[in-house]
């Protein structure tokens, strides 16, 4: 028994001692510390793409973390090092838009768009206005951009927002979110594009507008403000819900999580991140939420953490 109670005391010891809640847990660390990546699900397995590395250098690497066999893989590099760049996917395609230049070419947002099958990066063309720091989403055969910055010198948020005809590979701009922002979570679910959080033209104002573009209509639904204002953060739709993580403010990262119920147009906090972070792939596949990588600390941090939540059910 003394054994028994020993062994009893070293459990309850280690699960105090555990960075992770009840429902997030820690997996693989990436193979590289980066931040301001792009993220998105590419056949069920988790993309990061770009991003800075701890010295502020742009990065053209691009990992990819598969849940099934707990491991990372590396894909083939992006053509150019880019950061703050946005990223979707469709029919096992990664698609990679915008993004900043290194800053040995400037720094500008940039207006270049890539895919990659076949293990093959493939140019695409160019946006009709740079843009770095938004958000990206594909509903059938479209590929959204929305918001983000369209101009460094003078600072300028983007106006409009962008959609490419995958089909007939043209570009059309459309209404841009309200108020114009960037550093915003992007995502979408059942025809809908999601545009929630950011930040204004004050890079300490952080909003918790939380809008839906319907691409049927071709217009904009403010809805219900998120329980949390914050930039830098991710969406992502998971378990019929789109499911907001991360972000920072001047006193810290955020480790509220929010998510949004479309069926009772309603928000419920899910459990707080252990390890919150700003500028991660925050990636959903079926009801679990990952983020990846991302900066610990407000402003150049960078961390190769990889954390995953069980979207918990009501």
């Amino acid at each position: 028994m003394r054994y028994l109670l020993a062994a009893l005391a070293t459990l309850v010891l280690l699960a105090g001692c555990s960075d992770s809640s009840p429902a997030w847990r820690p997996l693989a660390s990436a193979p590289e510390a980066r931040t301001e990546v792009a993220g998105a699900a590419l056949a069920r397995r988790v993309a990061v793409v770009g991003g800075l590395t701890a010295t502020g250098q742009a990065s053209a690497r691009v990992d990819l973390y598969d849940p099934r066999r707990a491991r990372w893989i590396r894909l083939p590099d992006l053509p150019e090092a880019r950061h703050h760049a946005m990223a979707a996917t469709r029919g096992g395609r990664l698609y990679v838009v915008g993004g900043y230049r290194p800053a040995s070419e400037g720094g500008a947002p940039a207006d270049t768009a890539w895919v990659l099958f076949d293990r093959r990066w493939r140019p695409l063309p160019r946006l009709p206005e740079p843009r770095a720091a938004g958000g990206a989403a594909i509903v059938r055969n479209r590929l959204y951009v929305i918001g983000g910055v369209s101009d460094a010198a003078p600072r300028t948020l983007a106006a409009t927002s962008l959609h490419l005809d995958l089909r007939t590979l043209q570009w059309t701009p459309f209404p841009g979110v309200t108020p114009a922002r960037e550093h915003l979570g992007v995502t979408s679910l059942a025809g809908q594009v999601y545009a929630v959080g950011g930040r204004t033209a004050d890079l300490r104002t952080n909003v918790a507008t939380a809008e839906a573009y319907d691409t049927r209509r071709g217009a904009w639904t403010r809805l219900p403000d998120a329980p949390t204002a914050r930039g830098g953060n991710g969406a992502v739709a998971a378990d019929r819900r789109i499911v907001v993580v991360g972000g920072e403010r001047p006193g810290g990262t955020i480790p509220q999580v929010d998510a949004y119920d479309p069926s009772t147009g309603s928000w419920r906090t899910l459990p707080a991140s252990p390890r919150p972070r700003h500028g991660a792939a925050v990636v959903g596949i079926g009801r679990t939420a990952y983020q990846a990588m991302g900066g610990p600390e407000p402003g150049l941090s960078v961390s190769p953490t990889l954390m995953a939540l069980r979207v918990p059910r009501d």
